[in-house]
């Protein structure tokens, strides 16, 4: 009888903490495979490459990532049995492949985008309370600047620079934000958000000034927790906070529960440069304000402001 890869006699190297979710992923694919054997009355410990080929022909339905995964599992299996497993027999080689060209590809799922429609129904539930203010100011912000929510919780009061034409910001580089191959400056870039005379509920100008007047603050980080008496905090907001307001003023604002339940930080920065797009600003210039380093990074968010 095949010994389960998770008993107490296992390896040190298949035991450690971070490779927990690993092993109950292998536990799971190798539950499939036994029972695929069962239902088909062959032996599952030591499988036939015949056996093995006929299993990944069955798995076309499911992702690649998947279907490597179980191949992987079995392998895994046998040689924790001592069993003899030869991943590169011809026969399994040639099943793999043939059931990645067949499988079902992962898509990941479109990322949800602010319109300024939206944006404008969430702004216009942000009461006078402290609460409104900010989330009013944090949204403004957000979309205006076309800011990652690692730069709108590292905004410091002193950041922002009122100007005759708009708002200057002051977005700092933070080891928070850095990626592999991540687009974000060393020591951080100046962003203007104009003015808004035409429509003071958007414009920036207006919701930083509406939220001083109860932050009461001119250093230190400019968004940052409300008590349940309407009092600002001492400390920044963490960059899940943003998702959770961005959530709760689309519900508010009585936007499809399934779309608010989706939304994410991201939706802001995504709203701005694909409403600009759409307007016809050139792709360059869009690129200049949203700081993209790659040109790249700008391909998905043309596709998504085509007609």
């Amino acid at each position: 009888m095949a010994q389960d890869m998770t008993a107490h006699g296992d390896s040190p190297s298949l035991t450690r903490p971070q490779a927990t979710a690993t092993l109950r992923a292998y536990r799971a694919d190798w539950t499939h495979f036994a029972a695929w054997c069962a239902q088909h009355g062959v032996r599952p410990i030591p499988a036939t490459a015949g056996d093995v080929a006929a299993y990944l022909g069955s798995l076309q339905d499911y992702a690649p990532a998947t279907i490597r995964r179980r191949l992987a599992a079995i392998g895994k299996m046998h040689r924790f049995n001592n069993q003899p497993w030869k991943v590169s027999d011809p026969v399994i080689r040639a099943a793999l492949h043939a059931a990645l060209e067949a499988a079902t590809p992962q898509v990941a799922p479109r990322p949800e985008i602010l319109t300024p429609a939206q944006l404008r129904a969430m702004v216009e539930r942000c009461d006078d309370s402290a609460r409104g203010r900010r989330d009013r100011c944090l949204l403004v912000f957000g979309f205006a600047g076309a800011l990652r929510r690692s730069e709108l919780v590292g905004l410091m009061v002193e950041d922002v620079r009122i100007v005759p034409h708009g708002v200057v910001l002051h977005v700092r580089n933070r080891a928070a934000s850095v990626r592999a191959g991540a687009d974000d400056m060393p020591e951080g870039e100046d962003v203007t958000m104009p003015q808004r005379p035409d429509d003071l509920l958007l414009c920036p100008a207006d919701a930083f000034a509406a939220w001083q007047k109860v932050a009461h603050r001119q250093t230190g980080p400019l968004f940052r927790p409300i008590s349940k008496g309407d009092r600002a905090g001492g400390r920044a907001l963490t960059p899940f906070a943003v998702t959770r307001i961005l959530q709760r003023r689309a519900a508010l604002a009585d936007l499809d529960a399934g779309y608010a339940a989706r939304l994410s930080a991201h939706a802001l920065r995504a709203g701005h440069i694909v409403d600009a797009l759409a307007r016809g600003v050139d792709v360059e210039e869009v690129r200049r304000h949203t700081r993209h380093r790659d040109p790249r990074g700008m391909l998905a968010y043309v596709r998504a402001s085509a007609p």
